[in-house]
């Protein structure tokens, strides 16, 4: 029995590499998990079009849209590992999400993770007639007044909403936190001075601030962002914070070794490239070529570091991840 076993296993093993040496010999699809037309949706296309290039086959982006993108990571983690199904993700996908509520699959251990592609910080803005003219001046009134000082977010568990909480953690702010439904809403919000402020992605708020609808106050990187050069990283008031995202290539656990180097070879390779990186610039994103250890490394981090953030949030906040601890 044990013999048979082997000699199965050899035989899948021989399989799988004979199966990587002829990959891609047909096009290969990947799954986004947002609505098209957006800035993430782009950058993902952006990837699969020159992906497609470099390997020689079409590489054809679908939207699967639902359930915050649990639908489609569910779908990718059921696919077959052999490299002729792909998603493109963000990090809040897996390193928040698991701690709002149950997942219907393993964030971390239902996928392989290729290599990142993109990275975006966020910027604290506030309606251009607000009462404060810094990141230190809406913390002190925070400080003052306990609870009164409000914050939109694109909804419960989003990256904005945590860039907002662990903001009020770090710097010792009361804060009160409404969730909106997507970022549009509560932008709206902060430009009418409903709400005091929001931290929203750079590349979707520069016309905003550009164009005086809002103001700027800090940035959410430990160092000044290119699109504003004038605005201070928030760790200038708020020792320690940093905030942002990142968007990642992905694919069903277990990806034979050889198709994992090569996508992630031609990633890396796709991002040394200008006009790519002018055309990220031109989205707010800045490219972030690594190692799959490089992102595992990262994913470790950044789970810990939420989950800290999230533990500390009251109930009310967070009502999903508390009716899932019952």
């Amino acid at each position: 029995m044990q013999w048979t076993t082997l000699v199965a296993a050899i035989g899948l093993c021989v399989a799988q590499g004979a199966g990587a040496q002829t990959w891609p010999d047909k096009p290969i699809k990947m799954i986004i998990p947002l609505a098209a037309g957006g800035a993430t949706d782009k950058a993902a296309r952006l990837v699969a079009q020159r992906l497609g290039t470099a390997l020689g086959q079409q590489v054809v982006a679908e939207n699967v849209t639902g359930a915050s993108g649990a639908i489609a990571l569910q779908r990718l983690a059921q696919a077959e590992p052999d490299g002729y199904t792909l998603g493109a993700t963000a990090n809040s996908l897996h390193t928040i999400a698991p701690h709002m509520g149950k997942l219907p699959y393993d964030a971390l251990n239902a996928f392989s993770f290729i290599g990142t592609y993109a990275a975006f910080d966020y910027v604290l803005i506030t309606a251009p007639d607000a009462p404060y003219k810094s990141a230190a001046e809406l913390v002190e009134r925070a400080r003052r007044n306990p609870g009164t000082v409000s914050y939109g977010s694109s909804g419960v568990g989003t990256g904005n909403h945590l860039a907002a909480a662990l903001f009020g953690q770090l710097a010792q702010a009361d804060l009160n936190g409404i969730p909106y439904r997507g970022g549009s809403p509560a932008i709206l919000d902060v430009m009418a001075g409903r709400t005091d402020f929001m931290f929203d992605v750079v590349g979707g708020a520069i016309a905003q601030v550009e164009g005086g609808k809002v103001k700027a106050l800090g940035v959410s990187g430990t160092r000044r962002h290119a699109l504003l050069p004038g605005v201070p990283p928030i760790a200038d008031t708020v020792p320690g914070y940093e905030s942002g995202g990142w968007f990642a290539l992905i694919g069903p656990a277990h990806l034979p070794p050889a198709i994992m180097q090569r996508l992630n070879t031609e990633l890396n390779r796709i991002q040394a490239s200008p006009d790519f990186r002018e055309q990220l610039a031109a989205l707010g994103y800045e490219p972030l070529p690594g190692t799959p250890a490089d992102l595992q490394a990262r994913l470790k981090a950044e789970t810990a570091k939420w989950g800290e953030v999230i533990g500390k949030l009251p109930c009310a906040a967070v009502p999903e991840r508390c009716a899932a601890s019952r």
